[in-house]
């Protein structure tokens, strides 16, 4: 989750468009999809009942199959392409201290509207609060997952594969800044061979899981490599194609080879319209509602799930037809984002930045954005 701000060159727009357009997406998969296809879950998890809310026709043309999966690997593809401008202006030390604040702060304070969302929908529900203190720390670290915990929202799961991300670019600096092809090829051997062992020893589940979604992001930084000109053209159509089919074979042999190729064509999908987008990218500009959207995504992404989910419940208890509740639910929800991002987003960013611009950088690390 990273923003790439206004004075940046023009070339460099239509990552953060497309941010805005991955945010809306997911929204739409959650409001319009989630909301009846998982209505157990949701009420086990916003402490309701079970409504078994039977969705209108006219819902369809909103819910698509693809509007998750397609924004998700959008949002995956914009962080490889754009954490290594992060990366090459700090030292490590400082590239992680701005990202943690870029991260936690945002998502805490969501997580906290949503936590304070599910227990007023106990209450209202006259259904018992249970979650406990240890879940929700885990949740606000981001560490859930490891401590084989559940997820409060079902969101946060991208965020923990952000992390891991962040710290892979940190130990793996030189390979993210060099053109060499081997650096890339020896740690996707690697990973496939983990992967692989899944059928052997199917153990470390998650982190085989999230170990395939890191592959996919590498595909990212091959854009970054090329447009620094560490590597040409060819090499990054090449490479692209390559780690497109090693990211298949690890979705295909992994823990979630029952997705596969349902899911993963999404992917290639999203692959796709960026590249496009990459290759068209000096004709992107300014654009209000799309940049607005790029502003909040990350805030957007984290507070609208658990919040949602519950507004809408209610509202529909108390006799709004769901059209109405969820225009109602969705602007709420932007204001809300909107809020985070003013309240807690900028300012934990900012700190951040000037934190890490404070520790010494390496200086044989580029410092300008590149030319391209």
């Amino acid at each position: 989750m990273y923003q790439i701000t206004a004075n940046m060159n023009n070339k460099y727009i239509f990552a953060n468009q497309l941010r805005g357009i991955a945010a809306i997406l997911v929204v739409m998969t959650h409001y319009f999809g989630t909301f009846f296809a998982e209505q157990a879950l949701l009420a086990e998890r916003t402490f309701s009942p079970n409504l078994q809310l039977v969705k209108g026709a006219w819902v369809h043309l909103f819910e698509l199959e693809y509007q998750g999966p397609f924004g998700v690997a959008i949002f995956f593809l914009i962080s490889g392409f754009v954490i290594p401008y992060s990366l090459q202006k700090n030292s490590k030390a400082g590239f992680l201290l701005h990202r943690a604040l870029r991260i936690f702060p945002t998502y805490a304070a969501s997580l906290a509207l949503g936590t304070l969302a599910i227990y007023l929908s106990a209450r209202y529900w006259g259904q018992s609060y249970s979650y406990d203190t240890k879940v929700l720390a885990a949740n606000a670290l981001l560490v859930h997952n490891l401590l084989n915990l559940p997820s409060m929202d079902a969101v946060n799961w991208t965020l923990s594969i952000e992390v891991k991300f962040y710290l892979l670019a940190a130990l793996g600096t030189a390979a993210f800044f060099s053109g060499r092809w081997w650096w890339l090829a020896g740690f996707q051997v690697l990973a496939l061979g983990f992967i692989w062992s899944y059928a052997q020893t199917p153990q470390y589940v998650l982190l085989r899981m999230e170990l395939n979604y890191i592959l996919f992001m590498l595909i990212g930084v091959l854009f970054y490599q090329h447009v620094t000109q560490r590597i040409s053209s060819r090499a990054l159509v090449i490479r692209s194609l390559l780690s497109l089919a090693v990211f298949s074979a690890s979705w295909a042999m992994g823990p979630q080879q029952g997705q596969f190729p349902g899911v993963t064509v999404w992917y290639y999908c999203a692959l796709a319209v960026f590249g496009l987008c990459y290759a068209l990218r000096a004709r992107f500009r300014p654009l209000k509602l799309l940049d607005f959207f790029a502003d909040i995504s990350y805030p957007l992404y984290c507070v609208h799930s658990l919040f949602g989910y519950c507004l809408m419940k209610v509202l529909i208890d108390c006799g709004m037809r769901y059209g109405f509740a969820v225009l109602c639910t969705l602007a709420a929800a932007i204001a809300l984002a909107w809020l985070l991002h003013k309240l807690v987003e900028q300012p934990t960013n900012l700190l951040g930045r000037r934190l890490a611009d404070a520790l010494p950088r390496r200086q044989d690390r580029p410092a300008a954005l590149p030319q391209a």
